[in-house]
């Protein structure tokens, strides 16, 4: 698909300077991600046949300077649009509450009530929302059919090979617990199977071999990626499947198997990957009066490092990148840790490994004279924030990272929360109100937003 959008975009009439469809349209065009559109625009921006401007969009030809580019203005209708979405991905507003009342949110996206009624009245006729009379909701399940006996979902998460699962991050409690909470809000019973990438084998939590054909009773899925390196077989399981399946995608983005993407009843959730943390990240340095920073990350052999430093010049911040590609993940550094020392002394070996890549990356920092109180650092996660604030640095450094873990509350230290209970609220939406997705895109990305301690 990226290919032909891109075959398809060089067979249309341009000039040097023409503006090209915006990601939404080819995304409505082609049917395709967004990530698929992003992949072929930066294909032809690498050719240097486009020139990708920030916050204009994209243009036929090597164009110089962005004080020539048009200004590209978005209708009241598209502002909105965009605005509401925004407000929807991020957890502004819940799927599972009333809209605020129109006063409220024509002061917030500052437009008329008469626009923003017609703005709600075209979700209500599109099937996302329902209207009560001045009041407007998202469109929730049939209680009816709900309090029947088909009340099951079946929860897949990686496991061992008896069936066994232990959380490996914070971020995955969490999503554990936001998924039982909702759950058990919604009267929702879940089934939870496990399953073992080493011997492609899916198990329920007593170790039995099982089948999703096990559970007629079912009326949705959830699967988790988290760690789950070989990802086709497990979603393989459930590719004949009627029932909706929500995905918990802890991959890139283009990655996404395409036989999924086609099926109406499959929908893929993802809150970290891609370019949007960074950019998020961006927007919030400057909007505290920041212009560049320098980024760190012994963990560059990966696209989600790579993906949050590109957000951060998407966003117009000036970044100097100090980072090593030697390994991907703060487990390449555990998993060397346990084939050298015992047990109980891993998680120490591998903090001093990841301190003995982060004293190079601060030589070539001060070395390249970007040591200074006027540039933050930021961190690729938490544990490297942590790190240098364990060697006790000289310099009067501010810090920010990713992944809003405890250890940032405890060091008072700002951070990018993955808004983990907004992307379960999403994915047990959809499971309640598949139909509300027919037709429409199959990657939603949920937004998080800097914590500040």
């Amino acid at each position: 698909m990226k290919e032909r959008i891109i075959k398809a975009l060089l067979s249309s009439e341009h000039n040097d300077g023409d503006r090209l469809p915006s990601v939404r349209t080819l995304m409505n065009t082609y049917g395709v991600s967004s990530g698929t559109v992003q992949a072929a625009l930066n294909q032809l921006a690498a050719d240097k046949t486009i020139c990708k401007i920030q916050g204009k969009g994209c243009f036929w030809g090597n164009v110089p300077m962005a004080n020539n580019v048009p200004v590209v203005k978005l209708s009241t209708m598209e502002k909105l649009s965009q605005m509401f979405d925004r407000d929807l991905e991020s957890g502004n507003i819940k799927l599972s509450q009333p809209l605020p009342q129109s006063k409220e949110l024509s002061i917030r996206y500052d437009v008329s009530q008469n626009t923003l009624r017609k703005f709600l009245n075209d979700k209500v006729e599109s099937g996302i929302l329902t209207k009560s009379g001045r009041h407007y909701n998202f469109k929730q399940r049939d209680t009816g059919r709900q309090r029947s006996n088909l009340s099951q979902i079946v929860f897949v998460t990686r496991c061992n090979s008896w069936g066994g699962f232990t959380a490996e991050s914070e971020r995955e409690l969490d999503f554990l617990r936001y998924v039982y909470k909702t759950a058990g809000k919604n009267q929702y019973k879940l089934i939870l199977l496990g399953y073992n990438a080493d011997t492609s084998a899916l198990f329920d939590r007593s170790g039995n071999p099982c089948r999703i054909q096990d559970f007629p009773n079912a009326v949705g899925i959830i699967i988790s990626t988290l760690l789950v390196q070989t990802f086709k077989p497990l979603l393989e399981y459930f590719v004949n499947t009627k029932i909706p399946v929500a995905v918990w995608w802890e991959h890139p983005e283009e990655n996404v198997p395409r036989q999924f993407i086609k099926k109406d009843n499959w929908v893929f959730f993802n809150s970290t990957f891609g370019i949007k943390p960074g950019l998020e990240m961006g927007r919030f340095l400057k909007s505290r009066g920041y212009t560049e920073v320098n980024y760190f990350s012994p963990y560059h052999n990966s696209s989600w490092s790579i993906d949050r430093m590109e957000g951060l010049k998407e966003s117009g911040l000036m970044v100097h990148p100090f980072v090593d590609s030697q390994y991907a993940s703060p487990w390449d550094y555990k998993e060397i840790a346990r084939k050298t020392v015992e047990k109980q002394n891993v998680e120490m070996y591998a903090r001093n490994l990841e301190k003995e890549k982060l004293k190079d990356l601060i030589q070539q920092a001060r070395k390249s004279d970007c040591v200074a109180e006027s540039i933050p650092w930021v961190c690729v996660n938490d544990e490297i924030a942590g790190l240098f604030l364990e060697m006790e640095l000289p310099e009067d450094i501010h810090y920010i990272a990713f992944d809003n873990s405890a250890e940032s509350y405890l060091l008072r230290l700002p951070s990018y929360d993955f808004n983990t209970e907004a992307l379960v609220e999403h994915i047990f939406y959809y499971l309640s109100n598949p139909d509300a997705f027919y037709g429409k895109k199959k990657i939603h990305h949920i937004l998080g937003n800097v914590v500040e301690k």
